[in-house]
């Protein structure tokens, strides 16, 4: 038998234009609101599971939920706080939404947070209206579904062995080095592509725009 699955949809407190895609991610999942990701929330008619932050760019929440207030002077971000409870309570599969933002320090931070669930065999994706961040260390297919391009890259350490079928531009046994852009903005030639690799994690991102 396989692991069962246990989903958490982390909502963080990114400035967004658009929220309502995050209504598409709102099923049975365990919600966690990350700080001001709550007024999100609120706008959206969600009622998370559990809201964790320091309030220092929001009020408190008076809500009727589990909350756990954070000090403001810390050594991790907000976000990141959430992903780490999700993994000490056993969620095995994370979408942080709403954590790609104009702060690129954040965004990078939130991909960070990518690896952290990786190093604890835990299946995790960064997600905004036109981008899906994740990692892949092994044979994985990726439908077009939302997306138009999709874009490798070597996270860390040189990625051997990476193959591409199914894209415009397909790929056989090659190495990609942390510095190489040459697997960019890449495209579906139908409706999926299987990426493989021999060694290494590749951080894949689909976008649209």
């Amino acid at each position: 038998m396989g692991t069962k699955i246990k989903s958490c949809v982390i909502i963080s407190g990114a400035p967004e234009s658009d929220i309502d895609y995050i209504k598409n991610y709102i099923d049975d999942s365990y919600i966690i609101a990350a700080d001001s990701g709550y007024e999100k929330c609120q706008r959206l008619g969600i009622n998370p599971d559990l809201i964790v932050g320091d309030f220092d760019s929001s009020n408190k929440p008076d809500a009727d939920c589990e909350i756990i207030t954070l000090q403001v002077r810390k050594d991790d971000t907000d976000t990141f706080h959430c992903v780490r409870i999700a993994v000490e309570r056993g969620f095995n599969d994370i979408t942080v939404l709403g954590g790609i933002g104009s702060r690129v320090d954040h965004t990078y931070s939130n991909i960070l947070s990518l690896v952290y669930c990786d190093e604890h065999g835990v299946n995790s994706k960064l997600v905004n209206p036109d981008n899906c961040v994740s990692i892949i260390k092994k044979k994985t297919v990726v439908k077009k579904s939302n997306y138009k391009y999709f874009s490798l890259f070597a996270l860390f350490e040189k990625c051997e062995g990476v193959s591409i079928e199914g894209a415009e531009y397909n790929l056989n046994n090659e190495s990609i080095l942390p510095s190489d852009q040459f697997t960019q903005s890449n495209a579906f030639k139908d409706g999926e592509v299987t990426i493989s690799l021999k060694s290494g994690k590749l951080i894949l991102i689909q976008s649209n725009d």
